[in-house]
């Protein structure tokens, strides 16, 4: 049996554009891992590279984000034209199952680790069911990865990825774990043992990136017990590695220093916003703005690159916050913001619920257009113009050179830990990175002004599909 397992992508300058970079879905190489050994298992992952459309599986699985699901389901539906069956997974299919299962052949709503087996026995006997729910079998049923499976010539800078935890404790309103997903970790045993005989090191840059991973949990910081003790498990190992968690933790010190020293060198965190009222808009009480300065400062002393993504668009922002941010930035140096979007109401969050029964979100908004760099709803204090006119202008400004050579002058010597030089390097195409989502100068950003990808545009007229609409 032939099996494919397709992460799919969609560039938001909406043109047919690769972005290889160190954080990747690594969703194939899960799914890869839950295959039967018989089976013969190839992963693709289109941000890296195409996917070949003159091939053929017996069976095809697709992990997907919200605006990836019109190219998603374009892909399907020529495959399952040519006899293969699809399969489609995540958040979106979880959410929309009824819309989905017009597209493709079976849809799996629950977590990958019960539903992945059990669907792939249905399809051997004949028997595929179009809907897979089974519950979650906890975190200890994570598998290893299939790491031996990733290719890093297509992508020089990736790393392996582990899980250690799933979801998240806090309840941020724009979040799309929120009240879907509990908070839960896997043994430590577990994920020291894969770390030890399962992974797979990027030989790449003269063994730069050797023996240096990501954590690819959503939070690694939910439990501060847990990450306290998976910490002291990895200090022998001596490895390198980075992660994503919630600012809370950056505030307690020793822990913070627990984390250098058994090696992470990389952070990156949802500041979100330095405007106080759109914290609170967004509910995101874990991020306290009067300790921001203290902690980062002294992060970077111990020796961790710190990363910060930044959203605008929030109902506590205003012109005069949005004009002033960059100066607010660098009267704080903080020239390490490596994410800069436009606040998304995906589907399934508190968020997108209120501006429902508002009656805020946009008119034509279709499921593209929830990629996080696409305005689809009315703020309360801003136009729909004025949100894009500030992305924009902020994209150009803080994703240039200088702000780079600023990163690097003014955190070059603030430690003397260990690859902590090369991991501050690494970081800086990441903010250069900003602008990407705006090199197209036609793109409106603002839902229902945008049409899609040509060629899905194109694909889609010729098989008979419609956008899904969503608001």
């Amino acid at each position: 049996m032939r099996i494919a397992v397709i992460a799919t992508y969609t560039h938001p300058t909406r043109r047919r554009v690769k972005e290889p970079s160190i954080m990747q879905s690594a969703v194939p190489e899960l799914i890869a891992g839950l295959c039967p050994p018989h089976a013969e298992v190839e992963i693709f992952n289109e941000k890296e590279a195409d996917i070949p459309l003159d091939r053929h599986w017996d069976l095809v699985f697709f992990s997907y984000l919200h605006s990836y699901y019109e190219h998603t389901k374009v892909l399907s539906t020529l495959f399952r034209q040519r006899g293969m069956v699809t399969v489609a997974g995540g958040r979106h299919a979880s959410h929309f199952p009824d819309d989905v299962e017009q597209y493709f052949d079976a849809v799996i709503t629950s977590e990958p680790e019960p539903n992945v087996p059990a669907l792939i026995q249905d399809f051997e006997k004949g028997e595929l069911k179009k809907r897979y729910s089974l519950p979650s079998l906890g975190a200890a049923a994570i598998q290893p990865y299939r790491y031996d499976l990733i290719d890093f010539t297509k992508n020089r800078v990736r790393l392996a990825g582990i899980e250690a935890s799933r979801g998240c404790p806090f309840t941020c309103n724009f979040c799309v774990l929120t009240g879907h997903e509990r908070y839960r970790f896997r043994p430590i045993p577990q994920v020291i043992e894969e770390i030890q005989t399962k992974m797979t090191w990027n030989k790449n840059f003269m063994g730069a990136m050797d023996n240096v991973f990501i954590f690819l949990d959503n939070n690694l910081g939910g439990s501060p017990k847990y990450l306290r003790e998976l910490c002291t498990a990895l200090l022998p190992l001596k490895k390198i590695w980075g992660c994503a968690l919630t600012f809370n933790i950056l505030k307690d010190e020793s822990l913070v220093r627990l984390m250098a020293e058994a090696g992470c060198r990389y952070i990156y965190t949802g500041l979100e916003s330095l405007n106080p009222d759109s914290i609170k808009a967004m509910n995101k009480g874990q991020n306290k703005l009067s300790e921001v300065n203290a902690v980062i400062r002294r992060t970077f002393s111990h020796g961790i690159v710190l990363s910060f993504g930044l959203i605008v668009g929030s109902d506590g922002d205003t012109n005069e916050y949005l004009h002033r941010l960059p100066e607010y930035l660098a009267d704080l140096s903080y020239f390490s913001i490596t994410f800069l979007g436009i606040v998304c109401p995906y589907p399934e969050t508190p968020f997108f619920r209120e501006l429902q029964a508002e009656g805020r979100l946009l008119p034509g908004t279709i499921s593209r257009d929830y990629d996080g760099y696409t305005l689809c709803h009315r703020p309360k204090n801003l136009h729909p113009s004025e949100v894009v006119e500030h992305f924009t202008r902020l994209c150009d400004t803080l994703g240039t050179l200088p702000n780079i050579a600023r990163h690097y002058w003014s955190k070059l010597m603030m430690s003397n830990m260990p690859r902590y030089k090369s991991a501050l390097i690494f970081s800086g195409p990441e903010i250069l990175s900003i602008r990407n989502p705006v090199q197209n100068k036609a793109r409106r950003y603002i839902a229902g002004m945008d049409s899609m990808e040509e060629w899905d545009t194109q694909q889609q007229a010729a098989l008979g599909l419609q956008p899904q609409r969503i608001s």
